[in-house]
């Protein structure tokens, strides 16, 4: 196949589908097909864009493309990046190609290891032609993964409810309408974490409910060291909200501690009652606990704020630094226009 070209104005039903791997071609290999019955049969036509993200396992042509006939998929994009950047940088690296380089109605994040089943494809972009201008995520309401891992995640969960006052239900699964994709290429927090980068900017977005897949080929790389490491980049995004509200917390333990020191001095001054030695010692020790907690908390939000001055990475911008390279390879033909289709 030659790489072309294969732009034209959207038609209502245009979609461009955005996807990144790590050596995991024969997920996206497979993902294809069923990506494609999904949107034939709805009537819909997309582009899809895959980021190489530095795969030591080099992308090939013959292999992919062997027996793949779509219906409505037009081209298939490979954007190859000159290094490994990891998931959440290689998406917003797309991102900023697709707001520059693709015409399209919606933009489509998913992941290409079939956790995020092609079902809910025609579902999001549905939700968001009815509700406007926002972004839908698809809502994870289970999840095929062990005990282990979704006690922690829902612990996780819970804290960033606590630590940020939002709730997180959500992954990187959505569509984004178009006048919002060049919105959302202007936040730089989506190179750490996507979901909590939308909430931080303000971006609206609704969710529907969705179940969460099974990895078809391979094993998953998102383990307990690495969502650990997620969960800590989404709420880092939340830093300056994070480091108050620890504070006030804070605040909050200092006053009680103040008012058990005042009910322990007014027992031993006024009354008869025996206080323990070592009461004193205790309420010391957890005194300079507190206060260094205290200056930890506030340390956390200074470089918060600190770090709003200095000189970000935008995915509008700075993609083109990552990219090495951008192959199209054209599959079905265009369809005829048809009248966009109206929300269920």
């Amino acid at each position: 196949m030659t790489p072309a070209s294969t732009e034209r104005a959207p038609s209502g039903n245009s979609i461009a589908i955005l996807t990144a791997t790590f050596n995991d071609w024969e997920s996206a290999r497979s993902l294809i097909p069923l990506i494609d019955a999904e949107l034939s049969a709805a009537g819909l036509e997309a582009n899809v864009i895959i980021v190489d993200d530095g795969s030591t396992v080099p992308f090939t042509e013959r292999t992919f493309f062997d027996g793949l006939d779509p219906a409505a998929i037009r081209d298939i994009r490979v954007v190859t990046l000159t290094r490994n950047v990891g998931n959440q940088w290689a998406q917003a690296i797309g991102i900023g190609y697709a707001a520059e380089s693709v015409t399209c109605d919606f933009l489509v994040l998913m992941d290409c290891d079939h956790e995020d089943k092609p079902e809910y494809i025609v579902k999001l972009v549905d939700a968001a032609r009815a509700n406007g201008n926002k972004i839908v995520f698809a809502s994870r309401q289970q999840r095929a993964s062990g005990p282990l891992f979704k006690f922690f995640y829902g612990l996780y969960k819970k804290l960033y409810w606590v630590l940020t006052g939002m709730p997180i239900s959500f992954g990187n699964y959505c569509a984004i309408p178009s006048p919002l994709i060049k919105r959302v290429a202007g936040v730089t927090e989506i190179f750490s974490n996507f979901p909590a980068g939308i909430m931080r900017a303000r971006i609206p977005y609704e969710t529907i409910p969705s179940v969460r897949g099974e990895r078809v080929h391979g094993e998953t790389k998102m383990n307990l060291a690495n969502l650990i490491v997620h969960g800590l980049s989404g709420l880092a995004i939340h830093g300056d909200v994070v480091g108050a509200r620890v504070v006030l917390a804070l605040l909050f333990l200092v006053c009680l501690i103040v008012l058990g020191v005042l009910g322990v001095l007014s027992l031993k001054l006024f009354t008869d009652v025996p206080i323990v030695g070592w009461s004193s010692q205790i309420t010391l020790i957890l005194g300079v606990i507190l206060l260094q907690a205290f200056t930890v908390a506030l340390l956390l939000i200074f470089l918060a704020l600190s770090g709003r001055s200095q000189q970000v990475f935008l995915p509008a911008w700075d993609y083109r630094r990552f990219i090495l390279g951008v192959r199209s390879f054209p599959l079905a033909a265009p369809r005829r226009e048809r009248p966009v289709r109206p929300a269920p």
